[in-house]
């Protein structure tokens, strides 16, 4: 049975991992994605910041205590000229690859929906590889939908 919690230091390694996986499952499609040599003590760092914040959420998906998914999301700020400038970003949502399509991201969305509801949270975005046809597949069943197309150019 997965039990859906919220993150412990404890847990920091383990999502480090499933981390490196989704860097890398990502880096496969685009090179951007490339883990720096220290990219994991900078997560490790960043990862320990957020889950003291009162405005972010790291969530652990745990199957016999076994960590097979995590999701990382935050309460931020577009600038003051909008209406409604307040937003839940998903910054990551990571199922490890044998645990994928059994409706644990889903799991995880639900719950950090009702976090973001009760934070009064009126919109949730989420930035998605667009080489990365399950993903983008994953938020579109959940109601999600384009508003903006990001793009580079490399110099």
């Amino acid at each position: 049975m997965v039990k859906i919690e919220r993150a412990q230091e404890r847990h920091i390694p383990d999502i480090i991992e499933i981390w490196k996986e989704f860097m890398d499952f990502h880096k496969e499609r685009d090179s951007f994605f490339t883990r720096s040599k220290e990219g994991h003590v900078k997560f490790e760092e960043y990862l320990k910041e957020v889950m003291t914040s009162e405005r972010a959420q790291v969530l652990v998906a745990l199957e016999e205590k076994k960590m097979i998914a995590y999701l990382l999301a935050s309460i931020a700020e577009h600038p003051p000229v909008f209406e409604r400038s307040t937003y839940g970003s998903i910054n990551d949502l990571a199922v490890k690859r044998e645990h994928r399509r059994q409706e644990i991201g889903s799991r995880l969305l639900t719950q950090v929906q009702e976090w973001f509801s009760q934070h009064g949270v009126k919109r949730i975005e989420v930035r998605v590889a667009t080489e990365n046809e399950v993903a983008v597949s994953f938020w579109r069943k959940h109601g999600f939908k384009e508003y903006l197309k990001r793009m580079y150019r490399e110099l």
